[in-house]
């Protein structure tokens, strides 16, 4: 049996600009930073006395005897990707629930290629995972979407990625003191919306209107590096969360679905009690409301909000990875 362990993100900086369809002519980049919350999908060898050569578990149960029968997309793709001819039994479970703007889709996929590979003896560096997720979930199954979720789940922690019109995709690490994390853990707040829906049709108006969106596209790209000048130097926080205030304020402009109306009222509420800025982490009433606030302000924050409910965490340093492996 072979399990893996994948982290979620949380997308600060950049969003929108790692679609090919702006990067391939302007060139992209994104800030992000994996959390300490999971996917795990476990691969167990399925002996050949069941009538399948193949299940998989996920929100429902899949038995069947061919990889191209499965519904599954992400799985049906996977196995066709790798050839796999061995018959197996698939198991996912997560720490949160999919479709909230934390980069799942991408997780399952990057966990899913690194366990199956692992289970026929193959070890693959980060860079081959994410460059193998995109190719499913944007090719094979032809999801709509950028490329930092793959990149994010497969190298984990705090990174820079930038998306050349040409050339390899380019992964930079945050050199970022324990001490600077730990400040910036405080000063940030997660709250859930409750809805767990595909933003699919967001995600596809949104790269119909690259080219509309260039200029703010443009400015988006640039605070990336203006917000990795914050992180890595001392200046106050209130600087990072007035820069997620501007980016949040181009990022609604890219599609009329971005926001809703019930989001806007949550985020002028808690700007009102303290925050500096915030985003969405999702899209059209979907995800979690990141917020960033001086820590004496997360009371009245919370008070303000408290018919969502909140995710609490702590930064990740660590991509997908295997957990556990044995033979028996």
């Amino acid at each position: 049996m072979i399990i893996s362990r994948t982290p979620f993100r949380i997308s600060f900086f950049g969003g929108g600009t790692d679609f090919p369809g702006f990067f391939r002519q302007e060139g992209g980049a994104v800030l992000a930073a994996t959390i300490d919350q999971y996917c795990y999908l476990s691969v167990h060898r399925l002996a050949p006395l069941f009538k399948h050569r193949f299940r998989a578990s996920y929100s429902r149960t899949e038995s069947v005897r061919r990889p191209e029968e499965f519904q599954h997309p992400l799985i049906r793709e996977v196995l066709r990707l790798l050839d796999q001819r061995e018959g197996i039994e698939i198991a996912h479970t997560a720490d949160l629930p999919g479709q909230t703007g934390l980069g799942s889709s991408s997780a399952f996929t990057v966990g899913l290629l690194n366990a199956v590979q692992a289970f026929n003896g193959r070890r693959c560096a980060p860079e081959e995972l994410a460059r193998q997720a995109i190719a499913v979930e944007r090719d094979r199954v032809g999801d709509a979407g950028g490329w930092q979720d793959q990149y994010e789940a497969a190298y984990g922690g705090f990174r820079c990625i930038d998306f050349p019109p040409d050339g390899p995709v380019r992964v930079r690490g945050l050199d970022l003191s324990a001490a600077r994390v730990r400040e910036l853990e405080d000063h940030l707040l997660l709250f859930y919306l409750g809805s767990e829906r595909s933003a699919e049709t967001i995600l596809r108006e949104q790269e119909k209107r690259t080219g509309d969106n260039v200029p703010a596209l443009r400015a988006m790209r640039q605070m990336v590096a203006q917000a990795e000048t914050i992180l890595a130097g001392a200046a106050p926080l209130a600087e990072f969360g007035d820069l997620l205030h501007e980016s949040w304020a181009l990022k609604r402009s890219l599609s009329a679905g971005i926001s809703t109306p019930a989001i806007d009222q949550a985020y002028e509420a808690a700007r009102a009690a303290g925050a500096r800025g915030g985003k969405l982490l999702g899209a059209g009433g979907r995800g979690f409301l990141c917020l960033c606030a001086a820590p004496d302000r997360h009371a009245a924050i919370r008070a303000e909000l408290r018919d969502l409910a909140e995710l609490r965490f702590r930064f990740g340093t660590e991509g997908s990875r295997i957990i556990f492996s044995s033979d028996d």
